[in-house]
């Protein structure tokens, strides 16, 4: 559950991300899952004055009430996806749809715009970005970066969480072709590292992204490439181009 809290707000920068989400478990206690399932839900007044970036203190509440309900009429996120599994085909973007439909449904339909960032739905094209990161945490097996802690997928079903970074790699290293962060170039770049790996292709994403989060690898590093045992392969690794 907390994995879950902590994906779902994990935009924006490290800083803003880990004051906010401070400030959230603070509400929650030890227990997020033990606090949302609680006879009394969490009140308005306990999250009020908790925002993050556009998503309200408002929606923060409704975000809490949405995730309670499944919870209540489920158990637990993994038995929530499970049902979302049976009788969906489509592989891990169409399940991960259904699971995350559950949520924007008890959601109802205040703060739409909240609403349908927290809960998007990959079928309108997005990356989901966020819930994908959810799913490699919880599903890839324990390794001191992820949990493995769902046995409702393998790591084989897992796809790529695609944010800035892992884009702009992707693009360089001859991943995808897409230009957009979107569903598609998700799958691109999950299809070319399961050629490298088929029953794990995730693997990489970790070692990848953090190297962009460490500003090691950025479009002002670009030329300045040669210590990095990708920059053969990098496109983004050529010298930059005369003006």
């Amino acid at each position: 559950m907390a994995a879950f809290v902590a994906a779902s707000f994990a935009f924006g920068n490290v800083a803003q991300i880990l004051a906010f989400l401070e400030g959230l478990f603070r509400v929650l206690g030890p227990s997020p899952h033990a606090s949302l399932t609680a006879r009394r839900p969490v009140s308005p007044t306990r999250v009020s004055g908790l925002s993050h970036r556009f998503i309200s203190s408002r929606g923060v509440h409704r975000f809490l009430l949405s995730v309670r309900s499944v919870l209540l009429a489920h158990g637990s996120l993994e038995a929530a996806f499970r049902r979302a599994m049976e009788g969906e085909g489509g592989g891990t973007r169409i399940r991960l749809a259904c699971f995350l439909a559950r949520f924007r449904d008890a959601w109802g339909e205040a703060l739409p715009r909240e609403r349908d960032f927290l809960f998007p739905d990959p079928r309108k094209g997005s990356a989901c970005k966020r819930h994908n990161l959810f799913l490699r945490w919880v599903v890839r097996g324990g390794d001191g970066v992820d949990l493995g802690i769902w046995t409702v997928l393998g790591p084989r079903d897992l796809i790529v969480p695609v944010d800035t970074h892992m884009a702009r790699l992707g693009k360089w290293l001859g991943l995808t072709g897409r230009k957009t962060a979107d569903g598609r170039m998700a799958e691109e770049i999950t299809g070319a590292f399961r050629a490298v790996c088929p029953g794990d292709p995730v693997r990489f994403d970790f070692a990848l992204t953090r190297i962009g989060i460490l500003k090691v690898c950025t479009p002002l590093a670009r030329g300045r490439c040669a210590r990095c045992p990708l920059g053969t392969a990098c496109f983004g690794a050529l010298p930059p181009r005369p003006p």
